[in-house]
């Protein structure tokens, strides 16, 4: 907190208490010094709150948006000249949510106790994440904060729009998939009962496919509730097993080695890590700092292996080039162009332009697993209806011998 002046002792000894107190609100005192003709108002305010009981609340509430508009802000203030912790101030208020406005006073209060940026950021973990805090550590010793907040917000920013683009490439055979369990659900417990009616009366031997149909909707109906009960323990079960590291590693897996969704996914992966790993080499932080972000931001725990393992090759003299040959993971063609940054000395202009090759790569990529998912998933909708309808008229078809008997 900047040096004050204070009326007397017991004005400071009473501020002093009520700070450590932990009091909310705004605690004003001001006083007049004078100072070569020169008046001075001080106004101090105590710490809304400490980061330690927001960390939790603000995983859950702040978004990705709230900070990259937090970073966009606070760049071009810092680079038009406004102190650090006056651009905080004037960012935090109404415009922010609650959360955020919190955790931004927070950050202006620890800036003005003589706490460096990056390790008030580094109180928020799940609202800044190590890229974030690296990068404002790295402009800290360089003296280029503002630029290195806009890399920031254009990093998040772009990572952002890749996140929608795959969510929104799975959006749609999710839906699709969604409807047809709920069309399959409504004939087998609506419709075929109808049909179980009429076929019932005629004593007839039904195909084996009707049969099993009428078997399904009987348990359907008349046991509903034991079938809810079996998805709703199935969903528990599930979701316990999702949070094991075991788990995690099956999924990482079966996203990278799946047909069709396959591809994408590791381009997706593939861009994010080298795009990472390019705005780690070209704002100056180290080699072996930048591979342990990259391995933590990959997204995939084979990538995250991947990167580790090149940390530790490189800690023993490997060269980047040499130990990625050896990842099948990573494209020969990715392989040759970090070779080459390596032997020119511009491995950061060339792993930005690997990663812009790849980013595009993985736009194609999504284009193409979107165009083949909606014929795909017509298809799949056409099979189970048609199935269901199918094997509803096969009795139909011999009618006839049905009458007779």
């Amino acid at each position: 907190m900047p040096t004050q002046t204070y009326r007397d002792r017991h004005t400071k000894e009473r501020f002093e208490r009520r700070q450590s107190a932990g009091e909310a609100g705004a605690i004003t005192k001001s006083s007049r010094h004078v100072n070569g003709g020169a008046a001075t108002s001080v106004s101090s305010q105590s710490p809304v709150a400490s980061a330690d009981s927001f960390v939790a609340e603000s995983r859950r509430r702040v978004k990705a948006d709230e900070v990259i508009y937090f970073a966009t802000q606070l760049a071009v203030m810092v680079d038009t000249g406004v102190p650090l912790s006056e651009a905080l101030d004037a960012i935090s208020g109404p415009s922010s949510s609650g959360a955020m406005d919190e955790i931004v006073k927070d950050l202006s209060l620890r800036v003005k106790s003589g706490v460096e940026f990056s390790a008030a950021l580094s109180a928020y973990p799940n609202v800044f994440n190590q890229l974030f805090v690296s990068l404002v550590k790295a402009s800290e010793a360089s003296g280029t904060m503002g630029e290195m907040l806009q890399r920031v917000s254009d990093y998040m920013e772009h990572q952002r729009q890749t996140r929608k683009q795959v969510k929104g490439a799975l959006t749609y055979p999710v839906c699709m998939l969604s409807f047809c369990v709920l069309v399959v659900a409504a004939l087998l417990a609506f419709v075929l009962p109808r049909f179980e009616q009429i076929y019932a009366g005629k004593g007839a031997v039904l195909p084996l496919p009707t049969r099993l149909l009428m078997a399904m909707s009987r348990g359907l109906v008349n046991h509903w509730q034991m079938v809810i009960l079996a998805l709703v323990g199935a969903a528990c079960c599930l979701w316990f097993y999702l949070q094991s590291s075991s788990s995690r590693r099956l999924i990482d897996a079966l996203r990278i080695r799946m047909p069709i969704l396959g591809p994408m996914y590791r381009k997706a992966y593939l861009a994010r890590s080298l795009r990472t790993m390019a705005t780690m080499i070209s704002t100056g932080v180290t080699m072996l700092d930048g591979l342990a972000i990259t391995a933590r931001v990959a997204g995939n725990v084979h990538y995250e292996k991947i990167w580790l393992n090149l940390a530790d090759a490189v800690k023993e003299g490997a060269t980047l080039s040499g130990q990625l040959l050896q990842c099948p993971l990573i494209p020969r063609t990715v392989t040759q162009m970090i070779a080459a940054g390596e032997k020119t000395g511009q491995l950061s202009i060339v792993m930005n332009r690997v990663a812009k090759f790849c980013e595009d790569e993985l736009d194609v990529s999504i284009k193409t697993v979107t165009s083949l998912i909606e014929p795909l998933m017509i298809i799949v909708m056409g099979l189970l209806v048609g199935g269901i309808a199918i094997a509803l008229l096969l009795p139909i078809f011999s009618m006839s011998n049905v009458i007779a008997n």
